[in-house]
């Protein structure tokens, strides 16, 4: 599989094929992929081979550096292509002619080739020209209309979650595609569309389905559920308590559950249960003495206790401390070799297979594996010329 990726949906595509057994090369411009570029960095000091970004997305690749704004450079990566089954590319529209990538050009020339490409809006549509950035799509997705709290402006998601999303949709793409193709080696390669516009608005299914139903769309509910009238359950919220915050969920079998947990009748009362959403006020209310009286572990222990699910909310830091050890368990905190030196703690499998492995290892360096191209003569001669 061959990766061309600028953003975080392009890399994450690729760090989850190559971990499900994919062998994939990226292809980097001279100065490198742009998620070198992205922090952060050890003593915050910029390092192209040693930001986090890129010791997690591009974990078990290959890279080969290739300036494709040449000729030479363009000729290579088609010698690739010509016997790779993969291309993603989640290069910007209007560089598709100047880079060699137009994808409809590409599947002409190789028949054989699955094409992915992610953009913001896709290969087709109205908009299917417009640049987009990950705020701008959030927005775009539906998904920044439900964040934050009613009176003040939207808020989005910590993080790049909506090229994740689109990066994971992409990888699900070509899996599938691969998975039709089966044996036939004869049969031509396919197109994979992906829109992070419409992986944003794939996760806010619900919401689109409070629109259509109720016919007025969801609004902002700061940490309690959107769209739902007084009648639905509640709560499920975010609170604090004495050391910290936790999502506050009712047994939705058995809402007056929680008048035992927090030793309030009222919280069992017909007219209040009949309307829990409608009295979420009251129902934070009646909560917060006990809340506010009680650890975040004590409290979701009795809960737990009594079938009610309450969770802890954890700080990053707290998550990678695992003091349960369930990660531990698990295997999913790694300590991998930092390029300059000492250690660093990666994320582990994404999935878990009962019959195949995934596949760890470490970032490439720029162009490690540029003397896979040719004789060490060739090489030699494209490293002079600055196209390899």
């Amino acid at each position: 599989m061959i990766e061309r990726s600028e953003t975080p949906a392009g890399a994450y595509c690729g760090r989850l094929l190559a971990g499900m057994g994919a062998a994939v090369t990226m292809i980097e411009p001279p100065e490198g992929s742009s998620i070198r570029r992205k922090g952060p960095f050890r003593d915050d000091t910029p390092d192209r081979e040693g930001g986090a970004s890129h010791l997690h997305l591009n974990r078990h690749k290959r890279s080969l550096r290739l300036d494709l704004r040449t000729a030479a450079g363009r000729r290579l990566l088609e010698s690739q292509l010509a016997t790779a089954d993969v291309l993603v590319i989640d290069t910007e529209r209007s560089q598709w002619s100047k880079f060699g990538v137009d994808p409809h050009a590409l599947r002409r020339r190789h028949p054989q080739l699955h094409v992915c490409t992610i953009t913001p809006y896709g290969l087709e549509g109205p908009k299917a020209h417009w640049l987009g950035s990950e705020l701008t799509l959030y927005a775009a997705g539906g998904y920044l209309g439900i964040g934050g709290e009613p009176h003040r402006e939207p808020v989005k998601a910590w993080g790049e979650q909506g090229h994740l999303q689109a990066g994971l949709h992409a990888a699900l793409g070509v899996v599938a595609a691969l998975q039709a193709s089966g044996e036939d080696e004869e049969s031509a390669g396919q197109s994979i569309d992906t829109a992070v516009c419409d992986a944003l608005a794939f996760l806010l299914g619900g919401g689109y389905q409070h629109a259509w139903f109720f016919d007025h769309d969801p609004v902002r509910n700061g940490a309690r559920l959107v769209g739902f009238g007084p009648g639905h359950l509640y709560p499920s919220t975010i609170r604090p308590c004495a050391d910290g915050w936790v999502h506050a969920h009712c047994n939705n079998r058995y809402p007056e559950a929680m008048a035992v947990l927090f030793d309030e009748p009222r919280l069992a009362e017909r007219d209040l249960l009949g309307e829990l959403m409608g009295h979420a006020d009251e129902v934070d209310e009646l909560m917060a003495p006990r809340l506010m009286q009680t650890s975040r572990r004590e409290m979701v222990q009795r809960a737990q206790e009594m079938r009610i699910p309450f969770t802890e909310v954890l700080a990053p830091s707290e998550v990678m401390s695992d003091i349960d050890g369930h990660h531990a368990s698990r295997e999913f905190w790694q300590s991998t070799p930092h390029p300059r030196g000492g250690a660093y703690l990666a994320p582990g499998p994404a999935v878990r297979f009962g019959k195949n492995g995934w596949n760890d290892g470490s970032a490439p360096e720029l162009g490690q594996d540029n003397d896979r191209l040719g004789t060490p003569a060739e090489c030699a001669r494209w490293r002079r010329a600055g196209v390899a």
